[in-house]
Order: C-alpha cells, then sequence, then structure tokens
C-alpha cells in the first residue's frame, strides 16, 4: 500500500474498512491525521478518530465536511481551542446546504453544537462561528442576536455589520441597550438602514455614527431627521462632507448647507450631481453672498450702520438677516431684529437668552419674518436643543395664535403690533 503525499492521503484508492481501522488505531500520527482528512471513510472510523490523543487528528475531523454529526457533539467540547475554532467554521459553512430540512435532526443537531460554539469561553471560537455565519441567510434569529449582543467586537461586528437575519427589532433592542460607539457605527454602516434604525441611531447623540449614517448611502433618511441633522451640522463639522456627497440630498438642505459650510465643501455641494439646474443656481448665489459678506469686513463696517444702510436700501429683508445668523454676525442679528420689530436691543437679547421656543417664535413674528427663520433663530441664535424646538404647522405656518404669541411678547417687555 503506498501513500499520496501530493493530496495528503494515507491510502490509495477507496480505503478499505478493516484497513482504515487498523490504521486509525495503530498508525502512526501523521498517517492518522491523513486519514481522518479524507472524506470517503466510513462514518465510525471518523468519529473514532474524533477522541484521538492528536489534537492534528482531531482537528483534521473537525475540518472534514464528511465527518458525522456526533463527532461534531464531541468536538465542540475538545479541549484544544484550535480543534474548536475549526469545528466552527465548518459548521457555519455547512449550515446552508443543510437549512432545506430545517426540522430535519441533522440540522437540528448541527444548530445545536454551533450555539455551543457561540458560548465558548475562547474568543477564536466565538469569533470563528461569527465570521463564518454573517453572511449565511439560514442562521438561526436567536444564534445571531446572541453574537450581536457579544462583549467582544471581533464577535459582534461581523453579524452587526453583514447578517440579514437581524431584524430592525434587534437593532432598535441593541441601540436602546446604550451599546458603545462602535456598536451604532457598525449598525449605521449595513448595506441597509431603516428608517426607524436611523432615527434611533441619529437620537442616541453619537456624532461618529451618525457621521457613518450620512455616508452611507444605503440608510432610508427621514427626511425630518435628515433635516435636522443638515441644521445641527452647522455645529458638527465632520458632518458637513458627506451630507455634500450624499445622493438623493434634499434642494431645501442643499441651499442650507451652502449657508455656512466653507468653501471646499460648497465646491462640492454645487456640483452636486442630484440637484437639479435652478437649485444648484440658488447655491451658487448664496455662495456670492457670502463673499459680498465677508468682503463687507463686519469687523470694521458697524453692524449698526449696515443695519441702517439695508433698511434704507428696504433689503433688510429674512434673506439678509438669516445670512448673517448663519454666519455668526450676532450683534447684526439682534440689532435687525430689533429695529424691524420695534422694540428695544435689551428685550431682544433677553428673549434670545430665555431659550424659549414659544417667545424666540414670537420674537421673531413681530419681526415680520416668516416661521423658516423662526425655526433658524431658536437654534441658531437662541441655541435651543433640537428635539426642543417648536416646529412650524404645515410645514411653513405659524404654530402659536396671534394670541399666543402676542401674550410672549407682553410678557417679555414688548410691544403688541407687529413689525414691519
Amino acid at each position: 500500500m503506498t501513500r499520496d503525499e501530493s493530496n495528503g492521503r494515507g491510502l490509495e484508492g477507496a480505503p478499505d474498512y478493516e484497513a482504515s481501522k487498523r490504521l486509525a488505531r495503530d498508525g502512526d500520527p501523521e498517517a492518522r491525521r491523513r486519514l481522518a482528512a479524507r472524506t470517503d471513510v466510513r462514518p465510525e472510523v471518523l468519529y473514532y478518530l474524533a477522541v484521538d490523543e492528536s489534537a492534528a487528528v482531531r482537528e483534521a475531523v473537525a475540518a472534514n465536511p464528511a465527518a458525522p454529526a456526533q463527532s461534531s457533539t464531541l468536538l465542540a467540547r475538545d479541549r484544544d481551542e484550535s480543534v474548536r475554532r475549526v469545528l466552527a467554521g465548518k459548521l457555519a459553512r455547512l449550515l446552508p446546504d443543510l437549512s432545506e430540512d430545517e426540522q430535519g435532526r441533522l440540522f437540528r443537531l448541527t444548530v445545536e453544537t454551533i450555539e455551543t460554539l457561540a458560548c465558548d469561553q475562547a474568543l477564536s471560537v466565538r469569533e470563528a462561528v461569527a465570521t463564518a455565519l454573517k453572511d449565511v441567510a439560514c442562521a438561526p434569529p436567536d444564534l445571531c442576536r446572541r453574537l450581536a449582543g457579544d462583549v467582544a467586537r471581533e464577535v459582534a461586528e461581523p453579524i452587526l455589520h453583514y447578517c440579514a437575519t437581524l431584524t430592525d427589532q434587534d437593532l432598535l433592542a441593541l441601540i436602546a441597550s446604550q451599546p458603545q460607539g462602535w456598536v451604532l457605527e457598525t449598525i449605521a454602516r449595513r448595506a441597509s438602514v431603516s428608517g426607524r434604525v436611523c432615527d434611533a441611531i441619529h437620537a442616541s447623540g453619537n456624532t461618529d455614527a451618525t457621521a457613518a449614517l450620512i455616508a452611507n448611502p444605503g440608510a432610508d433618511m427621514p427626511e425630518a431627521t435628515l433635516g435636522r441633522i443638515v441644521e445641527e451640522s452647522a455645529e458638527r463639522m465632520s458632518w458637513q462632507l458627506p451630507l455634500a456627497r450624499r445622493p438623493r440630498l434634499p434642494g431645501r438642505m442643499a441651499l442650507r448647507l451652502a449657508e455656512f459650510v466653507d468653501g471646499h465643501v460648497l465646491a462640492i455641494l454645487r456640483d452636486h450631481p442630484d440637484l437639479d439646474p435652478a437649485t444648484a443656481a440658488e447655491v451658487a448665489a448664496v455662495a456670492r453672498r457670502r463673499l459680498d459678506f465677508l468682503e463687507a469686513q463686519p469687523s470694521v463696517v458697524p453692524a449698526e450702520q449696515r443695519v441702517r444702510r439695508l433698511l434704507a436700501e428696504r433689503r433688510l429683508d429674512e434673506t439678509a438677516i438669516g445670512d448673517a445668523l448663519s454666519w455668526r454676525d450676532m450683534e447684526f442679528v439682534r440689532l435687525a431684529l430689533a429695529v424691524r420689530a420695534g422694540i428695544r436691543l435689551a428685550i431682544v437679547e433677553a428673549i434670545l437668552a430665555s431659550q424659549s421656543p414659544k417667545g424666540v417664535t414670537a420674537l421673531a413674528w413681530k419681526a415680520g419674518l416668516g416661521m423658516r427663520f423662526a425655526l433658524q433663530l431658536q437654534a441658531r441664535g437662541a441655541g435651543i436643543p433640537p428635539r426642543m424646538l417648536l416646529n412650524a404647522r404645515n410645514g411653513t405656518d405659524y404654530p402659536l395664535s396671534v394670541v399666543e404669541m402676542e401674550w410672549q411678547l407682553e410678557f417679555h417687555g414688548a410691544g403688541h403690533a407687529p413689525g414691519p
């Protein structure tokens, strides 16, 4: 009998059963290892080799797709970590071929063995299970949830990123458990992220996870959430570039970004392939206004002088005040509001300092400005957190009645009649 060293066989041709038993019992370790690696050996011989004294032999059985399921049950508790690791990878790869008979004994036994390995104390074994299962569509949901919640990043990350078995409910539960930042970032980078999951990631307050979400074209962000992110990006520079590059960015949000991003991001935004010509022209117009603003040297020309000049030119309007608000010329904004509302500067400053959403909204109304500006004034002028903003009714209308707004103004010492 000769040995075929090229393919690692210890026997040439189909092995004789009796010869296989003798070799399994009396052969040297290398011969037993080669026997254990063969796929044409009787199952009982491989089962016998699963308890061989040599770890190399047991590892060969663990890797052998022809090994009986009963041997996997033994090997899942093997004392050698490398044996358990090899077995984990093999079983996960075999699972799709068994999934057609999900109620079958072999499938159930295989799943039970994988579950045992998923709880292994050795990190490398759990990592092998997760890495092999991440692309397996038929992976048992309970098993995937366990792996996704593993404390080790090496185990949880492949499942969190790739596993399609995880449902939105699973992901939302993970987010609600306040995990480490890398968990949120990994979920944000999934090929497909639903609107509910997008909302939960943004609501978590993790800046890096939201940045990953913005950069992910597969993240189906609700428009309201995206709008809030655009507003918040004025303070979070790391969000601005991915927002400018985001596919299907709504035109009004592109215009909002154009009001405060730097020149590099503005150039990318201006060339955004999804902007229609009219919106692209408006973005360019905003860029020109910003250049004019910078050339006006607000640090040299007093704010009061600029306010009076624009008032005389009938250009102290929402565009001018909104631009100044976006570009942080707050002295100009406060003076302009006082002039338009016909109230003292000290009252304007007090209303903004109060951080009252209703009070600030009433101030914008008294100045004769729209609800869109009122939202910006709440967020940028008064520093009101996004979740506390008083939003528009029907998208554009003031949400408070005239009586309510007059009461707010009266409370802060302002007059009744709306400004110009």
